[in-house]
């Protein structure tokens, strides 16, 4: 069982091998581009075109990594003095060459020391004193804190470091970076901190309208709601007497109508049936109507007093208000409809 076990697992393991070294395989199109491409750069690089050859070689090794064209990118890049690069290039061939015990790997060795000697340097210096959260990046790639004051491998020619941090002003230097093993220092400059969103008022912290005339409140905005709105308020309150009136205004008349019906069937206070319910419901509606009376009165009086006492700035465009009578065989409404 446990042999079992144990060649289920190294079946595993080989399919898994198996399926990634596929997954990583280029595929044939891939390979054709990437030998038409190395045959390209070999051509550019006979008629000492190299910059042109230096991207067909590094196009060719993306799509299919290979020892010899390794080799090839190495030398292009030399060439054109892209002495950081042609050192990458050739130690990872060499290192590659190591691996499957190839018999360049002594030559790529000794090609890799001889780049070495003219291979220039950038180092940036940043203060102790640099805010947290600090990201450094040289031509648009980050540079780890690891990174930071030791010697970073680079081209001859000008670099671009950037310093960002939260809460502080961007910074940019440009470096000049000179050939034959030359080493360029960069000093970050001095942080400045970002302003921040509301700086505070002079005095004791409060902003008072003097102090910026531009922010001092009107005088809609001094008062509250109800104040600025009062005769508004007036109106509506004032409508609402209307409407009370006028309901029991109705309401009154409908119950003088059916009291008067039932003079029909009543002898003095002796009454029918039917005497009796025109009697209860006259009497019901006299109730309704006492009452709209007097909420009607109320009101009118409440938004004649809200009127007088608004101030003068506060008149607000009168708002536009419509009644409508509703009157049935035993019930008499008003419908009130207003818009602002």
């Amino acid at each position: 069982m446990n042999r079992f076990r144990f060649l289920s697992a190294a079946s595993l393991v080989v399919t898994l091998v198996h399926a990634a070294a596929a997954f990583a395989e280029p595929s044939s199109q891939e390979k054709a581009l990437a030998s038409r491409l190395f045959d390209d750069a070999t051509k550019l690089m006979a008629g000492e075109q190299n910059a042109q050859a230096c991207a067909k070689y590094a196009e060719s090794q993306r799509l299919d990594p290979q020892l010899g064209t390794l080799l090839h990118l190495g030398e292009c890049y030399a060439k054109i003095g892209k002495t950081a690069s042609a050192w990458t290039s050739f130690k990872e061939a060499s290192e590659l060459a190591t691996q499957r015990n190839d018999p360049r790997a002594r030559k790529i060795r000794e090609r890799l020391a001889s780049v070495e000697q003219d291979l220039s340097n950038l180092v940036i210096v940043v203060r102790d004193n640099e805010p947290s959260g600090l990201e450094i990046r040289q031509d648009g790639a980050i540079v780890g804190k690891a990174g930071w004051g030791t010697p970073i491998p680079v081209d001859p020619g000008e670099h671009v470091i950037s310093a960002t941090a939260p809460g502080v002003k961007p910074r940019e230097v440009r470096a000049a970076v000179g050939p034959k093993g030359q080493t360029a220092t960069v000093n970050l400059p001095p942080f400045e901190a970002l302003p921040p969103d509301a700086a505070p008022p002079p005095g004791n912290g409060l902003a008072t309208p003097a102090a910026n005339p531009q922010l001092a409140p009107t005088p809609e905005e001094g008062r509250s709601w109800f104040s600025t709105h009062r005769r508004l308020t007036a109106l509506v309150v004032g409508g609402v007497g209307v409407v009370g009136i006028g309901v029991g205004t109705a309401f009154g008349l409908s119950a003088k109508s059916t009291y008067d019906k039932s003079a029909a069937h009543c002898n003095g206070d002796h009454c029918d049936g039917a005497g009796h319910d025109y009697r209860q419901s006259a009497l019901d509606k006299a109730s309704v109507s006492n009452v709209a009376f007097g909420v009607g009165a109320a009101a009118l009086i409440g938004g004649a007093v809200l009127w007088l006492t608004a101030p003068k700035d506060a008149a607000p465009e009168a708002p536009k208000s419509t009644f409508t009578p509703i009157v049935g065989r035993d019930l008499a409404l008003v419908s009130w409809q207003r818009s602002f």
